[in-house]
């Protein structure tokens, strides 16, 4: 004989009836019925996530953390949850961070469609930066910048609203090569005069497509500034030092880190000494020497792993 049907009201592990990723975040719709959404969510390690106070979430939300580790940055030291640990929003009471310590899973139910909320928010940008990856062959790029430059951030002391938003703009931060012509992206030699005057709007066509969401307003200034260079070279607009948002500087030195240590097209990676190096020459004219000095630490304690 063969296996009894199971029941149509038991669903399986895996199952589900909708399924998002944003970023460091994957999100499954487990069920759903009169307004109330139950979801299973992925939060990968070094991701952050905030919740807003119960004054500004109208409904009830509660989130129960299945596996893995978050840490409350409202506390010094911050304060750890671990497995069986769960939040209850409508005691939240003011906007509060957390940072997965670890891959952890939640579950996460919501009396609000939160669900495709975060499934529409970002999707857009998502996907074009995806598309400059592959035009310019550089799978991977823009997570590794992410991971690397939230852990600078740290290393510089950035608060979590400030992390944030670097986030965002490490993520997203070649999102304007999507209005350069892809034959210029996929040049296998060096670009002409020409290409070069049309590869340095992308920055400004980056914040201009980010700043459409008003919740990426300060990321788009942060994505327009990574191009500027330490003494006021850069481009678009030729700042210089601290004019340049540390965010931004942050994403031109791991940016500059991840190209070196990548294997491109028209070269090979360099090895990690040889970036280092390269780094700490340009420390004071292409890079701000506190931000190179920050890479070090973080490169030098995680053996080069980052």
């Amino acid at each position: 004989m063969g296996e009894r049907a199971r029941p149509g009201f038991i669903r399986k592990r895996g199952e589900f009836l909708s399924r998002t990723a944003k970023g460091n975040t994957e999100i499954h719709l487990l069920a759903k019925a009169e307004g109330v959404e139950v979801m299973w969510q992925l939060v990968k390690s070094g991701a952050m996530f905030y919740l807003d106070s119960a004054q500004d979430w109208q409904g009830f939300e509660f989130i129960y953390l299945l596996s893995g580790k978050l840490a409350y940055l409202g506390s010094d030291p911050p304060h750890l949850l671990s497995p069986g640990d769960y939040i209850v929003r409508h005691l939240v009471p003011e906007r509060s961070w957390f940072r997965a310590e670890e891959d952890s899973e939640l579950l996460y139910v919501s009396s609000q469609p939160a669900y495709h909320l975060v499934q529409g928010e970002i999707q857009e940008f998502l996907e074009i930066a995806r598309q400059v990856e592959v035009d310019e062959q550089l799978e991977g790029h823009s997570y590794r910048l992410q991971r690397l430059a939230l852990q600078v951030g740290e290393e510089l002391g950035l608060p979590p609203e400030r992390l944030a938003d670097l986030a965002y703009a490490a993520l997203f931060h070649d999102v304007g090569k999507a209005r350069v012509p892809r034959e210029v992206l996929r040049r296998p030699h060096a670009l002409s005069q020409k290409d070069w005057e049309i590869i340095r709007h992308h920055p400004s066509w980056g914040r201009e497509e980010l700043e459409r969401k008003s919740f990426l307003k300060r990321a788009a200034a942060i994505v327009e500034q990574t191009h500027e260079r330490f003494d006021g070279t850069g481009y678009p607009k030729g700042l210089k030092g601290e004019e340049i948002l540390l965010e931004a500087r942050i994403i031109a030195v791991v940016d500059a880190y991840d190209a070196m240590t990548s294997d491109r097209p028209y070269r090979r990676a360099l090895s990690l000494d040889q970036a280092l190096a390269e780094l700490r020459a340009g420390a004071g004219t292409q890079f701000d020497p506190r931000v190179v000095e920050a890479l070090l630490k973080v490169v030098k304690r995680s053996g080069g792993t980052t």
